[in-house]
């Protein structure tokens, strides 16, 4: 988990995005792009499945400033460079492992 520079969230809004990073070591092309799955604040009152992140049950080593939601229909591929490990870099737990791919394997 890492958050992303403003001018490199996937969404464009302009501000930094915490996100999930799900592949980037020993994936081709890992020197220009990875793959992430964002993360969102405030998201449940969006029509879309939102689960909510729990600290220390899902993750550990980083801190967000409000509750944070699972994004798992917005999974995009970005630079490396547009991640900013300076603001904060977490791990998910066993939990949030398993979390992450059963909301994956819901949208096949």
């Amino acid at each position: 988990m890492v958050w992303v520079y403003k001018n490199g969230d996937p969404h464009n809004t302009g501000k930094e995005r915490p996100v999930v990073i799900i592949r980037h070591k020993g994936r081709p092309y890992s020197s220009v792009e990875c793959t992430v799955m964002c993360l969102g604040h405030g998201s449940r009152s969006r029509n879309h499945r939102t689960p909510e992140l729990q600290p220390d049950t899902h993750y550990t080593a980083i801190t967000f400033p409000k509750k944070t939601y699972l994004l798992p229909w917005s999974i995009h591929t970005i630079p490396p460079g547009a991640l900013n490990p300076a603001k904060g870099v977490g791990e998910l737990t066993t939990k949030g492992r398993k979390l992450v791919a059963r909301e994956f394997a819901k949208m096949l």
